[in-house]
Parts: structure tokens; C-alpha cells; sequence
């Protein structure tokens, strides 16, 4: 049986080669049973048979090219047969494998005219040819009707099993766009979480090797102060540039460990732009309560860009910082006066896309612009049931874009205000 199964599923790789053995099948038993007028009588085999034999069998190799011409032309064969020899013959055969062929490859219309048609001229031939009631003659009608549906069914079922490969095939796209999107995003979550972690401490240790430069000579003490301060945040960028490499070395890990900043930490924040020159008018609020960690991550986060882009863009401007915890909501707001003209700067960058980002991912609001007496303001609104739908310190990173352009007020400054980046 195996044997017979993998036979038949090679013959079906090679059309005409499955069709001549068809053929060849079909006249035999032509040729072994003849057929006859009624059930049990037989017809001697004569030239007129075999020829009609052999005529249906070159004919039904050309199935797959001309279906319904082969159609046609089996049942005037089968026409034939029934009118000269006035009997029923298994060449019948011949106009069933036409008929479920024409079902395969016609639209609807087509095959089912065609079908029909050949049903009632098959009918029509018996009823004047052979005679008998007319249960005897439905017979072949119902040979050609059946080899129809069995058409059908298989076409249906190839339809199917098309329809399950293209399914198949829209998944796994799915799958690798799903997969690819993901991707992107982690890339984009961790390169903000790169410029959050490094941005501030670098910009420190720019501004302090500044000024160790130009006190070098007349003030050492100060020059060394500040060059230890640079060392101290060039440490302090290494460690956690050494956490964040080994999160994404390893593997399997579902989540995130990376270093994960909260308000308890913002006194040593401040003291860092303190030391580099940034004056911040800075009072602890008496009790924060229990916060979300997602919540406390970002509001730390926007604390610290916006004290950064202060001591980049708006250099000895004093800066405010407050904290309110109401009862829904943590609100941030961060102001700078005016920078001196000689010494502010117009750079664009991604602080304000960040921190935009940063808010909208915990459902909140952020307003940045000019503040109403000169220099800049940012004022944060963190809802805190935020944190109820699951701490993920990751939602706080993730940046939906990373085009300035997009993000209304991003990489506008004004060199008056001391503009952001």
C-alpha cells in the first residue's frame, strides 16, 4: 500500500504521464467489458468499439489543454456508442474524467452549463437509443452529474488548503514584522536610556574641564577641584554604562535591570549641578509617600534633562525645581532664568522628544516653553494610578519616534530664554 501511495503521488508530478495512464486504464476495461444493453447482457467486441475505444482515449490525454472541447468530444463518442450499438458502455468513463476536468478548471457559469448539458444529451441519447423506463436511463446522467461533484469537492478542497498555506504564509510575515518592530523598539529604548544615563554626567564634565582650563594657572586648588569632579563623573558614566552592557549581554532575563533612578537620589543629583555651577533653589518635599517605580523613574528622568539642558544652553542661569504629590498626580516643574546672550547656546537635540515621550508612555502631560519674566519652564503631570497597571520600568524609556521635527517646540531655542535641547 505504501508502495502503490508513493507510485501515485510521483505519477501525479507529471500531468501527461498521470493522463496516459488514465487513458490507458480506461481502454482496457473497454476492451475487457463492452458493455451492454441492460444489466448482465454483453456486447460482442467489434471494430466500431475499439475504435470508439481508442478514439476516447487519445482524446482524454488532451484533458488539461482544451477541457471542454475534450468534453464535447467524449460525449459525441459516448453518443455515438449509444446510437450504433444501442447499449451502455464503461466509454462513459471518458465524458466523467471530461466532466470533473472541465469542474477543476471553469469558473461556475461555465461548468455547470457544460455539466448540465452533457447530462441531458447523455439522458436524451438513451431515452431514444436504449429504451427502457426511466430509472434504467438516468444512469449515465447521474455517472456524469456525480464525476461533477467529486470536481467540486476536490476544487473546494484545494481552495482550502490554498487558503490555509496563504494564512500560514501571513502569520510568519506577521510573526517577522512583529518580531522586526520589536526590535526597533528596543533599540530606541535603549538609546534613550543611553542619552539619559550619559547626557547629564557628560555634560558635567565638559563644563568642569571648561573651567579647570581657565583656572589652571591663576587658581590650582579650584583647577584641581574640578578636574576631580570630571574623574568623578567620567566613573560614575563607566559603571553605568557596565550595568546597562551586561543587560544586554545577558540573555533570558524578562526583565529589566537596568539602573533605575528614583526621587530618593535627586538631593545627590542636584549637589552634581551644584558643583558644576548651576545654582538650584531646591526643597525636598516633606513626604513623597509610596510612588510607582515607573512614576518616580520618570520623574527623575525629567528632572535631570532639564537641569542638563539648563548648564548647556542657558549656563549661569539659576534653576528651581518642585515636586507637589497630590492625590492623583505628581506634578515637576523646572525654571531657569534668562542665560547671559554672550553665553547662551542654540543646539538642537532629543531632551524635549525624550522627555515628551517619557510623559505620554505614563499617560501624563508636559508643557515646555518660554517662561512668562525670560528663560525657560517645563511642568510635568504624572497621573499615579499609572503605576496600577503594572510597573514596567521599560514603558517609562520607550520613544515611539525619534524625529524632532515631529514633537512640537523640539530642537527650538531661544537664545534669550535659554532654550532646550
Amino acid at each position: 500500500m505504501e508502495r502503490l501511495t508513493r507510485f501515485c503521488r510521483a505519477l501525479a508530478r507529471h500531468p501527461l504521464a498521470l493522463d496516459l495512464a488514465v487513458a490507458l486504464v480506461i481502454l482496457l476495461i473497454n476492451l475487457v467489458v463492452p458493455g451492454g444493453r441492460h444489466v448482465g447482457e454483453r456486447i460482442q467486441l467489434n471494430q466500431t468499439v475499439v475504435l470508439l475505444a481508442i478514439a476516447g482515449a487519445v482524446v482524454i490525454t488532451f484533458r488539461r489543454r482544451a477541457p471542454l472541447l475534450v468534453l464535447a468530444i467524449t460525449t459525441m463518442i459516448t453518443t455515438t456508442f449509444v446510437i450504433a450499438e444501442q447499449g451502455k458502455s464503461p466509454i462513459v468513463i471518458y465524458m466523467g474524467v471530461a466532466a470533473y476536468t472541465v469542474v477543476l478548471s471553469k469558473d461556475r457559469p461555465t461548468r455547470s452549463i457544460a455539466v448540465v448539458a452533457t447530462a441531458l444529451v447523455s439522458l436524451t441519447a438513451e431515452a431514444l437509443f436504449v429504451g427502457g423506463d426511466v430509472l434504467d436511463n438516468l444512469g449515465l446522467t447521474f455517472f456524469v452529474l456525480f464525476s461533477g461533484a467529486i470536481g467540486e469537492a476536490v476544487r473546494y478542497r484545494r481552495a482550502y488548503l490554498l487558503e490555509l498555506e496563504e494564512r500560514a504564509v501571513r502569520a510568519e510575515q506577521s510573526r517577522d514584522e512583529e518580531a522586526q518592530r520589536r526590535v526597533i523598539e528596543e533599540r530606541l529604548r535603549i538609546a534613550h536610556e543611553l542619552h539619559d544615563v550619559i547626557a547629564h554626567h557628560i555634560a558635567l564634565m565638559n563644563v568642569q574641564s571648561g573651567v579647570a582650563a581657565h583656572i589652571l594657572r591663576t587658581q590650582p586648588d579650584e583647577a584641581e577641584r574640578a578636574l576631580s569632579l570630571v574623574r568623578s563623573g567620567g566613573r560614575t558614566v563607566l559603571q553605568e554604562l557596565t550595568v546597562l552592557l551586561g543587560v544586554l549581554r545577558r540573555s533570558g532575563s524578562p526583565l529589566p535591570t537596568a539602573p533605575t533612578p528614583s526621587l530618593h537620589e535627586l538631593d545627590a543629583l542636584i549637589r552634581s549641578f551644584t558643583a558644576a555651577g548651576v545654582e538650584v533653589d531646591w526643597t525636598p518635599p516633606a513626604s513623597l509617600g509610596a510612588l510607582p517605580d515607573v512614576i518616580e523613574l520618570t520623574a527623575y528622568r525629567i528632572v535631570q534633562e532639564s537641569l542638563t539642558n539648563v548648564l548647556k544652553h542657558a549656563p549661569g542661569a539659576a534653576a528651581e525645581v518642585q515636586l507637589i504629590h497630590r492625590s492623583s498626580a505628581l506634578e515637576i516643574t523646572v525654571t531657569n532664568g534668562p542665560a547671559p546672550a554672550s553665553t547662551s547656546e542654540a543646539r538642537g537635540g532629543h531632551g524635549l522628544v525624550g522627555m515628551r515621550e517619557r510623559v505620554s508612555a505614563v499617560g501624563g502631560e508636559l508643557r515646555a516653553g518660554p517662561a512668562a519674566g525670560g528663560g525657560f519652564a517645563v511642568h510635568a503631570v504624572l497621573p499615579l494610578e499609572t503605576g496600577d497597571l503594572g510597573d514596567d520600568q521599560s514603558a517609562a524609556g520607550r520613544r515611539s519616534d525619534v524625529d524632532p521635527e515631529r514633537v512640537p517646540g523640539a530642537g527650538e531655542f531661544s537664545t534669550r530664554s535659554g532654550g532646550r535641547c
